[in-house]
């Protein structure tokens, strides 16, 4: 027999005359009653049997014979646990409500605290102003914040001094930092290992001219948290970040745009693994990448290309000098620019949580928020959070309350 808890126990059969069901029924029998909630079958023996091992007890031959007859049939699990993370682009405060507490309690509403059970853990903010905690009244702390790191520019910066954009942005807030930020939900059994933040922009200089302003590009971050929940194998690496690209530097897509928006998301993955992860560590990386994954000819890029891009003087002006002398030409080069983070990810062998069956998250009818991970995990569910209203097409409101001119996605993954 063998020795368990204590315990002197029958002999096991013979391992060829056992099953699957009566090795897990041994198995169950052999536990005391306390430890019982631990085994739940079949798929427990493996896992009973590591902890016999893990307490140095000795397991007789006929045990691992048994063990072996049935590993094929038995799969061995590891503990789990969910990691809901939500990305937020908050247009810094350019359609926040003046109520703020009715704003806070719309935030409350998508992120779901009023129910630990489907709540947000994370929540990755992009567009966030330094000076403003948007998600403390919540219930969520302040992880990471690229403003706070001196890695930021202000609102007015960011936006190249457009005079449109910048009335839309309170007067008080134009000069203020805009940034990447991570918060974590209070209480919610994740611990924060680490953070810090990354410069993933290049000194890419834009040539202006023909109404375009002319300088250096704006400056790119990403934010990250290494995150670990008690129990679980391998950390988490959250990275949020927010790609260049957008209505003011789409304009110059045909300069060296295309390669920049490629090179910013591979090199948050390169981040990950200069981390030197182990097996079961995993990077996900989360944030607006200013652009849907499949660009459709038909589509809403496709429009908004034809509309707002293609006619630009400036952008006639380096076509000519690029040699895209057709429209065919113009637009392949435009499609190339707006798929490039994706394709460059999917070459590194990352995976993207999500496609356009989530819905839409721009106000423009665009899927451009997203999230990919450095290994396939399981989406347990993935769901738009309403914080906008489409202004296109006479569509019908999706909130009575906008705070944003994005949607937030909240996916809950199996780590």
């Amino acid at each position: 027999g063998v020795r368990v808890f204590g315990q002197a126990q029958p002999r096991f059969p013979p391992a060829a005359t056992a099953s699957p069901a009566s090795c897990a029924a041994m198995a169950i029998a052999l536990v005391p009653p306390c430890a019982r909630p631990i085994v739940d079958g079949v798929e427990s023996v493996h896992r009973l049997v590591s902890i016999f091992r893990g307490q140095g007890l000795a397991l007789k031959q006929e045990v691992q014979e048994l063990m072996a007859a049935t590993a094929p049939t038995v799969r061995c699990s590891r503990p789990s646990s969910r990691l809901r993370v939500m990305t937020l682009n908050m247009q810094y405060f350019s359609s926040y409500p003046e109520d703020e507490a009715a704003a806070a309690e719309k935030l409350r509403e998508a992120t779901g605290v009023v129910d630990a059970r489907s709540a947000a853990d994370v929540v990755a903010v992009q567009e966030g102003i330094s000076t403003k905690d948007a998600l403390g009244s919540v219930g969520y702390d302040l992880v990471v914040c690229s403003g706070a790191a001196g890695m930021a520019q202000s609102v007015g910066e960011m936006v190249y001094r457009d005079e449109g954009t910048l009335r839309m942005c309170p007067e008080h807030l134009r000069d203020k930092l805009l940034c990447n930020q991570i918060y974590i939900r209070r209480g919610c059994g994740w611990r924060v290992e680490d953070r810090g933040v990354e410069q993933i922009s290049s000194d890419l200089f834009l040539k202006g001219g023909e109404g375009r302003c002319q300088g250096k590009l704006a400056v790119r971050t990403m934010v990250w948290a290494k995150l670990r929940r008690p129990g679980c194998e391998g950390a988490v690496y959250l990275m949020c970040t927010h790609i260049s690209g957008g209505r003011f530097e789409d304009q110059y897509f045909a300069q060296q745009l295309s390669q920049e928006r490629g090179s910013q998301p591979l090199r948050c993955a390169e981040f990950f693994e200069r981390q030197a992860p182990r097996a079961r560590d995993v990077g996900i990386l989360v944030g607006d990448f200013n652009a849907l994954a499949e660009y459709d000819e038909e589509g809403p890029m496709h429009g908004y290309f034809k509309c707002g891009i293609a006619g630009a003087a400036g952008v006639q002006a380096d076509a000519q000098v690029a040699g895209l002398d057709t429209p065919q030409r113009l637009e392949g080069a435009f499609k190339d620019y707006m798929v490039s983070p994706f394709r460059a990810m999917e070459a590194k062998g990352w995976t993207f949580a999500y496609g356009k069956e989530v819905g839409i998250t721009s106000s423009f009818g665009h899927l451009i928020d997203h999230m990919a991970t450095s290994r396939k995990l399981e989406v347990e569910s993935a769901e738009v959070k309403y914080l906008t209203n489409q202004k296109m097409g006479n569509k019908d409101r999706d909130t009575d309350l906008v705070i944003t001119d994005h949607n937030a996605v909240l996916v809950s993954f199996v780590i």
